[in-house]
């Protein structure tokens, strides 16, 4: 599918989702690129839980704004358990979330460190966390310049990751798997081409 700029993205699943369940997508971010292009490769309706920094980007936050996402004021702790409330009851009724769970772009192919909030909202809905990896969103976009070049986003949606019966003493478990998956997937593209 094109995204515009002459960019597509194409999106491989590991395994087909069930789209009558509920999951939290959990996504590396490269750059701001990123967020059209989830739109575009998740293949079910989901909400964002996103910074609330991002309410004030022209276009981004008023598209944000106008679908079922929650704003998580990091600033204020209070504010920011109670987003992430709001983003539960919403899964327990059915809708996907998706999250970065760095909480920032990386500007690289390294993952960052992880953050616990999308785990934590997974671990209290009791839905499934899929790992969704962005491959080269930053070889087609350059932030510093604002400058795009043609080519294809390639996004990998991973095979969910149950969670049935677990805790919060399971989050760096979860966490771990997480960027096991990512980690493995970034690994495979970057990987050199070897000629016979």
């Amino acid at each position: 599918m094109t995204m515009g700029m002459a960019i597509r993205v194409k999106t491989t699943q590991q395994v087909p989702l069930d789209l009558s369940k509920a999951y939290v997508f959990a996504i590396n971010h490269q750059v701001a690129l990123d967020i059209p292009a989830v739109g575009i490769g998740i293949p079910c309706p989901f909400g964002w839980v996103a910074k609330a920094e991002l309410a004030k980007v022209p276009f981004l936050g008023s598209s944000i704004k106008n679908s079922p996402s929650v704003f998580i004021d990091r600033s204020h702790p209070k504010k920011s358990v109670e987003s992430m409330q709001i983003a539960g009851e919403r899964i327990r009724k059915g809708l996907s979330v998706a999250i970065f769970p760095e909480g920032s772009r990386s500007h690289s192919t390294k993952i960052q460190e992880f953050k616990r909030g999308a785990f934590v909202l997974a671990i209290e809905a009791g839905v499934p966390v899929v790992p969704v990896t962005i491959l080269n969103a930053l070889e087609l976009f350059n932030e510093k310049t604002m400058l795009a070049r043609p080519g294809t986003m390639h996004i990998v949606i991973g095979e969910p990751i149950p969670i049935d019966g677990w805790t919060r003493k399971d989050i760096p478990k979860l966490m771990e798997l997480v960027r096991v998956v990512m980690e493995r997937e970034l690994e495979h593209w970057n990987r050199p081409l070897t000629l016979p």
